[in-house]
């Protein structure tokens, strides 16, 4: 029954899709007539449409993350490998004591149109940043630093834990050993100061620059974007290491169309679902390439509602669930069931599997008091094959212990007001990168990280949870620290901040005409390194 539910799912949707919707822009490896490769153009998948604020500030959003990663830059990134390396930094230190963390930024580059860059350009970002006033979705992160509190409350004009002692130099100083904190916020987008230095903190998110921001740090600049077509971006001729291909246009669309363009030269770059593995396979024009994701797909019960505060709602909606079979229907195995917020690779033994049990859902139900006539809304972005397939799933699942759930297809633009007025029952949605180091969870679980201070956007609040988080990002003994993260995993595990579903790897086809594009992770990865990309032929 439940092979033939998702069979009928994805027919239905690849019946929807065939007919490939038109997406104006360029052709793909378009030449303006200089006939030389810099003068090609490349199109690039986004798997979902663009909020459109293009702002270190505002809400996550992949879509507008993966255009972000084009045209800014931080003082250090991540790599595929899922590691930290200097970008805007040219090289940084630790203490002993990770309380202190000095970077120094490389010497002589400028902003896109030309302007100088230095430290006074990071310091007035991370200001920005950890300013609550600014409407800063990653607000609760900078905590940590010393004198952010103070700052919030009005008792200083200046965060004391930063500093620029010179126009190379940047500092961070920590209240207490804080061992995330780089993970946290080593690799914020640097914002403009001569562009957005006279804005009060208040008004700076609402400046049009970010809707058309044509002036950044990344290989790419901000040129248009075009609502439902595509995101256009030119080589930045003031970026350290000019980016080889002229210009890069990014083009949402749902990955059916993404493949079938894949197939005919429209699209050169795109992630892929794991139904469509035979297609591409069959497309002597691409390469692939298949790595372990980073971040989960999940489901938000929005716990600022009185019927999801009860863990044991939280954990029967998990029992509900056959997510094994999803992972191997609905994915081809291309993914792994995710147990936590944890990754994989950190994650202790012995956390709760929450294999399907529907007697064992509909007892916690029972046991919780829920009432079987009301009907919950279950909202996502649609036009990845594996979330709207999920999604019915779940339905249907959920219904099956007595739990009435309305599908709700919402527009990515749409979700951060949902967020900020509560208004919402449960999300399907995915990313986040929680493999370079598990202090990173606490931006999504912690009580002071509440949307629209952090990426908590379920409102989950668990004090002893954060203190746990806490003294393990604070332990400098690397044996005792991985055992209080294990501690913290079991909690959250028992807990059930969400519902986890699994952790898809990222499936990349790419034209053989392009050299040097690295798989990010999963298909919402911010892209590295583009720069380095080449147009051959």
């Amino acid at each position: 029954m439940f092979r033939n539910r998702v069979r009928v799912a994805l027919l239905g949707l690849a019946v929807t899709t065939l007919a490939v919707a038109g997406c104006t822009g360029p052709a793909a490896n378009s030449n303006d007539g200089a006939g030389s490769a810099a003068n090609k153009s490349l199109n690039v998948y986004l798997y979902q449409e663009p909020a459109g604020v293009f702002s270190p500030l505002a809400p996550v959003s992949g879509p507008d993350g993966q255009v972000m990663s084009l045209i800014d830059e931080g003082l250090l990134g991540v790599d595929p490998s899922y590691k930290l390396q200097p970008r805007l930094a040219e090289s940084y230190t630790v203490s002993p004591d990770a309380t202190t963390f000095t970077f120094k930024l490389r010497s002589g580059l400028k902003w896109s149109d030309g302007t100088p860059f230095t430290s006074k350009d990071v310091l007035f970002t991370y200001t920005l940043m950890a300013n609550p006033k600014t409407t800063s979705s990653t607000a609760g992160n900078y905590t940590g630093v010393e004198g952010v509190a103070d700052f919030a409350s009005g008792k200083a004009t200046t965060i004391s834990g930063f500093s620029a002692p010179d126009d190379n130099t940047f500092v961070i100083k920590a209240t207490k050993p804080n061992f995330g904190l780089l993970a946290l916020i080593g690799s914020v987008w640097i914002m403009p100061e001569h562009i957005l230095g006279k804005d009060a903190p208040d008004a700076v998110a609402k400046n049009a620059f970010f809707r058309n921001p044509t002036v950044g740090m990344g290989p790419y600049t901000f040129v248009e974007y075009k609502t439902n077509q595509y995101v256009h971006v030119t080589a930045n001729p003031n970026y350290r290491s000019p980016a080889k291909i002229k210009d890069v246009y990014l083009k949402p669309m749902t990955s059916d169309n993404a493949t079938a363009q894949l197939g005919n030269g429209g699209i050169d770059i795109a992630s892929y679902s794991p139904t469509d593995a035979e297609t591409v396979s069959g497309f002597n024009t691409v390469t692939t390439q298949e790595k372990p994701g980073a971040g989960f797909v999940r489901i938000a019960l929005n716990q600022s509602k009185p019927y999801f505060k009860d863990a044991k709602v939280r954990q029967a909606f998990l029992y509900a669930l056959d997510r094994k079979q999803i992972v191997q229907t609905v994915l081809g195995g291309k993914a792994e069931v995710r147990l936590s917020d944890f990754a994989k690779a950190n994650e202790p033994a012995g956390l709760n599997d929450y294999a399907q049990d529907v007697a064992k859902a509909k007892q916690l139900l029972a046991e919780a008091g829920w009432d079987s006539n009301r009907e919950v809304q279950l909202q996502w972005v649609h036009g990845q094959r594996d979330r709207d397939a999920t999604s019915t799933i779940v339905q249907s699942q959920l219904a099956a212990v007595g739990v009435k759930v309305k599908l709700v297809n919402i527009q990515a633009a749409e979700i951060p007001k949902t967020y900020a007025e509560k208004t919402y029952d449960m999300v399907l949605y995915g990313g986040g990168n929680y493999a370079v180091d598990s202090s990173t969870i606490n931006g999504i679980t912690a009580c002071a990280n509440a949307y629209p201070a952090g990426g908590n956007i379920n409102y989950f609040c668990n004090p002893q949870l954060d203190q746990l988080m806490a003294q393990a990002n604070s332990t400098a003994d690397e044996a005792q620290r991985k055992s209080l993260y294990d501690q913290a995993a079991k909690l959250e595990n028992d807990q059930a901040d969400l519902m986890w579903l699994y952790s898809p790897y990222g499936l990349w086809a790419v034209n053989k005409k392009v050299q040097g594009f690295q798989a990010p992770g999963s298909q919402d990865a911010l892209f590295w390194d583009p720069a380095s990309w080449t147009i051959t032929g």
